[in-house]
């Protein structure tokens, strides 16, 4: 590769390519003067406006208004994005600068996960809240457990991070470790129901197998992926331990 370089800078070197006449040289340069000359008339009149971007990035609204008839100058760092364009063409700019530079719908969830124990007997009282009665009066049509305890109940929050992994650790009242990991994603489309949208979600259950050893898990785990609309209780999935049902239970809130 170093020798073909070599080889064809000798050529060049022998042969090298011929330069414009002294004549197109100079009428080039005249071309090009008189091109300055005319835009600097036709500018003279034009107006010099600079407007405050409060909403988008400056840089990405000149590309978005270059197709205007206009000089443009962004400053990110202060926000603002300088125009000097003519007088008929200035009303159109501002006008879409004002279409274009407003907030963006903010892209927030809050979800909401419900640890519910199920039991082969129904012990103590009902601890459930009126809010999961009805999803636990279906869970009682369809399973054969009689007692279903809320066990805890764990908060992810989400903004619109384009699916980046969310992590929740800690300890269950019951002294049990848990580890819940999802990839969260907003979906939001016009007319529809936004929804939350959980990629690989797994919720383990840890427990030392040995006093002072090191929470693993131990047989406990609910692993899928799953869409959470708005106002809606979804029950993710259920695994055993024993004579004990462990379910999950989510809801997802999308504040404004």
């Amino acid at each position: 590769m170093r020798l073909a370089a070599i080889f064809i800078s000798t050529l060049l070197a022998q042969n090298p390519q011929p330069q414009p006449s002294p004549e197109i040289q100079v009428e080039r340069m005249r071309i090009e003067a008189a091109d300055r000359a005319r835009a600097e008339v036709e500018e003279r009149d034009w107006e010099t406006k600079i407007f405050t971007i409060r909403n988008v990035d400056p840089g990405q609204l000149f590309v978005a208004l270059r197709m205007f008839r206009a000089r443009m100058q962004p400053t990110p760092e202060l926000h603002i994005l300088s125009v000097r364009a003519p007088k008929e063409i200035m009303p159109a700019i501002e006008d879409a600068i004002k279409r274009l530079d407003v907030p963006t719908p903010s892209k927030n969830a809050e979800l909401t996960i419900y640890v519910i124990v199920a039991t082969e007997q129904a012990e103590g009282a009902n601890n459930i809240p009126s809010n999961l009665q009805a999803v636990v009066n279906q869970l009682k049509n369809v399973l054969s457990y009689k007692g279903y305890h809320l066990i805890d109940t764990l908060i992810a929050r989400e903004t619109d991070r384009r699916n980046a992994p969310t992590s929740l650790m800690g300890t269950l009242p019951t002294g049990i470790g848990y580890n819940f990991k999802a990839r969260m994603r907003i979906e939001s489309q016009e007319g529809k129901v936004p929804r939350l949208r959980l990629d690989d979600m797994t919720f383990n259950l840890l427990a030392a197998n040995t006093p002072g050893a090191a929470p693993a898990p131990f047989g406990i785990s609910i692993s899928t992926d799953v869409e959470v609309p708005r106002g809606q209780q979804v029950v993710v999935g259920k695994t055993t331990y024993g004579d004990k049902a462990y379910i999950l239970v989510m809801s997802a809130q999308f504040p404004d």
